[in-house]
């Protein structure tokens, strides 16, 4: 298994840089039926900022780009669960960062996440610390 850093993913649904687009698809393409790229959190959440700040994509689009990566079976995450429950929260509104932390400490067995950020509370379930 290779790891990949948010640049090929970002590569392998933009392309901006033909040379590069061209690589990651030709490196998926190659890639056999047991093969897998393992994807770390850190890049997902990198991906979704990416896209959101330097592309403009939409949350819909977003959500749609990290569903296709989970259910192709081509990529091992690093927490699917937590990242599936992430996503439910980010396609509701919530920040995806914000998401991912309440998803993380769920799964971690966490009662609650503290925050000052009222935000989050709202649509990342987390606890405002009074």
């Amino acid at each position: 298994m290779r790891a990949v850093d948010t640049n090929v993913l970002v590569r392998l649904f933009i392309d901006d840089n033909s040379d590069q687009h061209h690589k990651v698809k030709e490196f998926f393409a190659n890639l056999g039926e047991s093969d897998q790229i393992y994807v770390s959190l850190i890049v997902v959440t990198e991906l979704v900022w990416v896209l959101e700040s330097s592309y403009e994509y939409s949350r819909e689009v977003i959500a749609q780009i990290i569903e296709v990566l989970l259910e192709t079976g081509l990529a091992s995450f690093q927490n699917s669960v937590a990242l599936f429950d992430a996503m439910k929260m980010y396609k509701n509104g919530a920040d995806f960062a914000d998401s991912l932390i309440t998803a993380l400490a769920i799964d971690a067995g966490c009662s609650e996440t503290l925050t000052f950020d009222r935000k989050a509370t709202k649509k990342a379930k987390m606890t405002l610390l009074n």
